[in-house]
């Protein structure tokens, strides 16, 4: 008897917490432009047992917080075909070519889902090493 009374406080609870971000995120560098004004911030991006690891990366103003999914690039390990990074993640770098230009270099096997070309007023260039 006592489960049906608090049965309704747990679906409230499942309810409240249902639409928001469930996964976690764990940096694995994070560099600052040259002019000082973003940060390029690459993560390991966990959703759960159903998912693999991810790496992504977003650009974001210098010092801010990094919330939600990669803004710029996301990209997993297409079930272990990809080269993976220390991290757990398909192997990626980035490097600030200047304030306004990023270079992001990722394995050649990695199913990308996200690879944008300017973010944030960034220009992305994008390199694939590997076979």
């Amino acid at each position: 008897m006592a489960m049906f009374k608090t049965l309704p406080l747990a679906i409230l609870c499942i309810m409240s917490t249902g639409c928001s971000d469930m996964c976690g995120d764990d940096v694995v560098s994070r560099m600052t432009s040259p002019d000082g004004q973003r940060d390029a911030v690459m993560f390991q991006r966990d959703c759960g047992a159903t998912t693999g690891f991810s790496t992504q990366i977003s650009i974001i103003d210098a010092g801010d917080k990094l919330s939600g999914a990669g803004n710029t690039f996301r990209a997993d390990d297409d079930h272990g075909v990809a080269r993976a990074g220390h991290w757990g993640g398909p192997w990626v770098e980035m490097k600030w070519l200047s304030p306004d230009r990023l270079l992001i270099r990722h394995a050649a096997k990695a199913r990308i889902f996200e690879q944008d070309d300017s973010v944030s007023g960034v220009n992305v260039t994008y390199q694939t090493i590997g076979s």
